[in-house]
């Protein structure tokens, strides 16, 4: 390569037969380009089922368990549901906001909070919301092919308390899911 052209690089990974391979070492020998092969490790669990967030085996510190003292959330799958007394967080809106254009990204600030207290009680990876998820994929056309999907169906139980917290102006409708 020509040192008094200053390119930039960049990684290029490609899946190619005995053949290929060969082929592409021929060209670089032909023209004289320097390389340098760079080992990618497969990810076997590629096609897994999950949110993208990892396993939560991985996270086994972080586990919180659920309380068999409580019912099970139907929406959220947690005993007691994540909206309730019991798992109020220092983050909870203690008063209810005026409705107002800006409360779409506010909500979605608590959205991705109520994640990560979901994902520590492992409700992302429950059979039961991973049927929810598949056959919410199957209703939306441009995904009923998918097997997998990183965004996650946020229960109705805390969509409807951040939604309390900061309501939209009147005739201001909600957007709603993706596949809703």
């Amino acid at each position: 390569m020509d040192d008094s052209v200053n390119q930039g690089k960049s990684i290029l990974a490609l899946e190619v037969t005995e053949e290929q391979k060969e082929t592409i070492y021929n060209l670089f020998a032909h023209h004289n380009w320097d390389y340098k092969e760079i080992e990618i490790k497969e990810n076997k669990d590629e096609n897994k089922e999950t949110n993208g967030a990892g396993n939560s085996e991985d996270f086994d510190d972080f586990l919180i368990e659920q309380n068999d003292n409580f019912e099970e959330c139907p929406y959220c799958l947690c005993k007691p549901c994540i909206t309730h007394e019991h798992n109020r967080q220092m983050w909870w809106e203690s008063e209810i906001q005026m409705a107002h254009i800006r409360n779409s990204s506010l909500r979605k600030t608590d959205y991705k909070r109520f994640w990560t207290n979901l994902f520590h009680r492992n409700v992302w990876q429950d059979p039961r919301y991973l049927e929810r998820k598949r056959a919410a994929l199957r209703q939306d056309p441009r995904r009923r092919n998918y097997v997998y999907h990183r965004r996650d169906l946020m229960p109705k139980c805390v969509i409807e308390l951040v939604r309390s917290w900061f309501p939209n102006l009147p005739n201001v409708p909600y957007m709603g899911h993706m596949w809703e």
